[in-house]
């Protein structure tokens, strides 16, 4: 039940940016929940196409919170996290559909003591293979019909957190990609690691064209080794060693697609299909992680 009651069992908080195309069918599959927990939908939007006209035209049960200039995902979840209600915080990105039993499988998963609960993540535009492409480099790793099992990382996409580890870790990092990521890491230095459970299921909707994706993916992958500087704290021999081993990152990247492709086959015949897409988007990523080692610097502190 979507409502915005003072007092709810969980908050959802959705980081928008330019998604007129896609904010609807996320909103209407959080409305179409087969719960009868009581939810809160934040939106917290930095559009410029529109988006926030559309939320109050026809969600109008949602928070909606409009920003002017623009929210990175970990600027956009904060400001979410301030104003959520319930007990239980979880996210799903605006490009995402979420399964008809989403609410109340992320629910009964956080009855356990664990801080973080991470879902699996289908590919939601299965006839395009640049889609294809976009979702095995980001997304392979949490597969439907994987094993429940504990993970260092989970995309945010799909994640949900017990309110107590933002009190006692703080937010997300700001004005960056990867802020989930570093918070992840945060968490793993104080002795907790991410519980994937792959019946909290979503359906990403990637991007469709390949020009875009790879611009895409070089920034995402720039972004990467910004937040991995600073958050792992490496020093200047570290990010020189990393930038000489650029092929190395890459032919590891690829390695790790194919292997999570043949140990959980429910994609495979889409993976051999898009390969020498996926080849060059790996390679893009790769070229903009390399990048991003050599424009960091150690002790970067904001971005």
């Amino acid at each position: 039940m979507m409502a915005t009651f003072d007092d709810p069992q969980l908050s959802v908080i959705i980081a928008s940016y330019n998604s007129k195309s896609t904010i609807e069918r996320c909103l209407e599959s959080l409305r179409s929940q087969k719960t009868h927990a009581v939810f809160e939908t934040i939106v917290v939007d930095s559009s410029t196409d529109g988006t926030a006209s559309v939320v109050k035209k026809r969600f109008p049960e949602v928070r909606l919170y409009k920003f002017s200039e623009r929210k990175y995902c970990g600027d956009a979840r904060n400001r979410g996290i301030s104003v959520a209600n319930g007990e239980i915080i979880a996210f799903i990105d605006a490009d995402c559909v979420a399964d008809s039993k989403w609410v109340d499988e992320i629910l009964k998963a956080h009855q356990s003591s664990d801080l973080a609960i991470g879902g699996a993540i289908a590919n939601g535009e299965p006839s395009n293979l640049t889609g294809w492409a976009g979702y095995f480099c980001e997304f392979s790793q949490w597969m439907p019909k994987a094993p429940t099992t504990f993970f260092e990382d989970v995309a945010g996409a799909n994640m949900s957190y017990k309110r107590t580890v933002f009190e006692r870790l703080g937010g997300f990092i700001e004005r960056t990609y990867c802020s989930d990521t570093d918070f992840h890491w945060r968490m793993g230095r104080i002795g907790h690691r991410i519980r994937f459970v792959p019946s909290i299921l979503v359906h990403h909707h990637s991007i469709q064209s390949f020009p875009r994706l790879i611009r895409h993916e070089y920034h995402h992958g720039q972004n990467f080794a910004r937040v991995r500087v600073r958050g792992k704290k490496f020093s200047r021999l570290r990010r020189l060693i990393y930038v000489s081993s650029c092929f190395f990152i890459l032919a590891k990247l690829f390695l790790q697609i194919v292997l999570r492709n043949l140990r959980n086959r429910v994609y495979a015949s889409a993976f051999l299909r898009s390969m020498p897409l996926v080849i060059l988007t790996v390679i893009s990523w790769s070229a903009g992680e390399s990048a991003g080692y050599v424009g960091s610097k150690e002790n970067r502190k904001s971005f």
